[in-house]
């Protein structure tokens, strides 16, 4: 059974990966509020049908660009980051 929503937001940058999947739906459970930001927000669909319909919500963002997580992190209660490398590559 899924939690009431208590009103709170948390963006998570992360949150379409493999842990932020199970993150976000257990944040969802708990009730808050849920803004993933993601490069390409086409490609998170698979978060849309975890819970209440409207409290997740895939935002564009990139890490590259202060301006943009200014943007996605405008009016959060919580930010939780989540991004990681798991190779490196290029230069």
């Amino acid at each position: 059974m899924t939690t009431p929503l208590n009103g709170e937001l948390v963006k998570v940058f992360g949150g379409s990966g493999f842990l932020g999947r199970y993150v976000v739906r257990a944040l969802a459970k708990r009730g808050w509020r849920v803004r993933v930001a993601v490069r390409r927000p086409d490609l998170a669909f698979h978060l849309q049908p975890l819970d209440i319909i409207g409290q997740i919500h895939a935002v564009q963002a990139n890490l590259r660009y202060p301006q943009s997580l200014d943007h996605a992190v405008a009016g959060a209660d919580a930010v939780v980051n989540l991004v990681g490398i798991l190779a490196e590559g290029g230069r």
